[in-house]
């Protein structure tokens, strides 16, 4: 029997997200090699790493090749997110990468999911937003297909979700309006 212990297996095919953490933080000292906006290179220990000032910190502090610079940041899979940076006779410059912004609450899928499928709820959103309903809605899997008009305005499909959102507007078609009715 042959004991294979898988994290020990390279990371061919397999995304080394799931092998390298996420927050791990280096510190090291080299000279500045190519320069691309707020990325660059740095060749350190015989190595050469990707590193990311961001274009607020590159304004902060310039770089140029040739640079000796030494830089803590976290290591992520593709680069180095620098958080410090330093050269001799100058100033250390703290930098602070902002995360994604992602709301909080549910995402339209799951809004859409949890959400009753209530007809009247679609209408509702369709009146308050300035429509006048030609046509009764029409259940979709995961919206309500209402046919709608403008006072100065030619007829229009309009996409609500079952949370009473407004989500697509596109011209109607006559065929599948008058087919359907």
């Amino acid at each position: 029997m042959i004991d294979f212990d898988i994290s020990n297996a390279p990371a061919v095919g397999r995304s080394t997200e799931k092998i390298m953490p996420l927050h791990d933080t280096t510190a090291f000292s080299g000279t500045v090699g190519h320069v691309f906006a707020h990325r660059f290179t740095v060749e350190a220990d015989g190595e050469t790493h990707l590193a990311d000032l961001g274009p607020k910190g590159v304004a902060a502090f310039p770089i140029a090749h040739g640079l000796r610079v030494t830089l803590e940041g976290e290591r992520r899979p593709s680069e180095i997110k620098v958080t410090r940076i330093s050269a001799e006779g100058r100033d250390p410059v703290e930098i602070h990468h902002k995360k994604p912004h992602h709301p909080h609450g549910p995402k339209r899928a799951e809004a859409r999911a949890e959400a009753s499928a209530d007809p009247a709820r679609a209408l509702a959103a369709v009146a308050s937003a300035g429509w006048a309903v030609m046509d009764a809605p029409r259940r979709k899997p995961k919206h309500f297909e209402v046919l709608g008009r403008r006072p100065d305005g030619a007829a229009t499909e309009l996409h609500v979700d079952f949370a009473g959102t407004i989500y697509r507007e596109k011209p109607a078609d006559p065929t599948k309006w008058t087919a359907q009715s």
